[in-house]
């Protein structure tokens, strides 16, 4: 493998590798294989999602948007046109593409809040526009696409194992792209825009090509999670452009760490597993979530994963200052 292409800390994500491996061999129910399927989907969009709102510093909410009219369109040429999942796979990053050009067409001149309601427009749009159009199944969703899982295998142990390990494959690529993109030339162009652009300009960075840039790769990874999602469920309903939806996957970013490969995995395992452990406590669960949310963000610099900086940092000044108190009396 060239040099360069593995995150940094490869003991940790090569440990993390092979706990995906075999987490699925150990603990096989269903349940647990749904979720962790589930995991990967969200984990993967994520991922894509703090490029473009941590590392570019773009407030767009179009990120399930993307994806699930990448996954819409997908499935409607499988379920209408009888394309095969690796034909699905491919029209979802084309389409997601296309997405994400065209969403950063008005990125270009919109900033902050005014973007942001922008792309919360457009999600209302997808949503009601599938919600009334009869060709992609209306309020009920578009269900009968092919699948990776074999036809014979759906719901069994089998099927749900063949889910998950391909889910991991999209996470590996999802962290891969962004690896490339945030710790290359692209990020330092991102952040050095994000921090001043008046300064970013003066030295001869081209913003509006490197927002572009960032906008189209993420929206390409994301097209082909909504494909994934299509093939993974055989279907697909208006409620991946549900709310509520996209400020559970807020609230992962920002309890994980905003910007961090490995906060991104934390807050969505870490705030997966309370909404799904705890569904039928109903409103109670998300009323948890969001005090959780307001606890990371009162009392850490960076999300959970900047916790043990953040105590080491504490425990040094601590003994620094109890031996500022005591050279006095050592001096004497």
């Amino acid at each position: 493998m060239p040099k360069g292409i593995l995150p940094r800390g490869t003991i940790f994500w090569t440990v993390l590798l092979l706990i995906g491996l075999f987490l699925p061999l150990t603990f096989g129910g269903l349940g647990f294989l749904s979720d962790l399927g589930l995991f990967t989907v969200y984990a993967s969009a994520n991922l894509m999602w703090t490029l473009v709102l941590g590392t570019a510093g773009i407030y767009s909410f179009a990120t399930f948007a993307i994806a699930g009219a990448s996954g819409y369109f997908a499935g409607y040429l499988s379920v209408a046109h009888g394309w095969p999942w690796p034909a699905m796979l491919v029209a979802g990053i084309v389409v997601g593409t296309l997405l994400g050009l065209a969403v950063a067409v008005p990125a270009v001149r919109l900033r902050g809040v005014y973007f942001a309601l922008l792309t919360f427009g457009l999600a209302s749009l997808f949503s009601s526009y599938v919600t009334v159009t009869d060709a992609v199944g209306g309020a009920q969703g578009l269900y009968g696409a092919d699948s990776f899982i074999p036809q014979g295998e759906l719901g069994t142990r089998v099927g749900a194992l063949v889910g998950s390990y391909a889910g991991m494959l999209l996470l590996i690529v999802a962290v891969v792209v962004h690896r490339l993109v945030d710790d290359g030339r692209l990020g330092l162009l991102l952040r050095t825009a994000r921090e001043s652009e008046p300064f970013a300009r003066a030295i001869g960075i081209d913003v509006v090509r490197a927002r572009l840039a960032v906008l189209a790769i993420s929206s390409a990874v994301l097209g082909l999670v909504g494909a994934f999602y299509v093939c993974f469920y055989r279907g697909i309903s208006p409620a991946i452009f549900d709310f509520n939806t996209l400020l559970l996957l807020f609230a992962m970013i920002v309890v994980g760490g905003l910007g961090s490969r490995r906060g991104v995995l934390l807050g969505t395992a870490v705030l997966l597993f309370i909404n799904q452990y705890y569904l039928q406590s109903g409103p109670a669960r998300l009323i948890g979530i969001a005090l959780l949310m307001l606890l990371v963000t009162l009392f850490t610099r960076r999300g959970l994963i900047g916790v043990p900086d953040q105590l080491r940092d504490w425990l040094a000044a601590r003994r620094a200052r109890r031996g500022r108190d005591l050279a006095p009396a050592t001096e004497s």
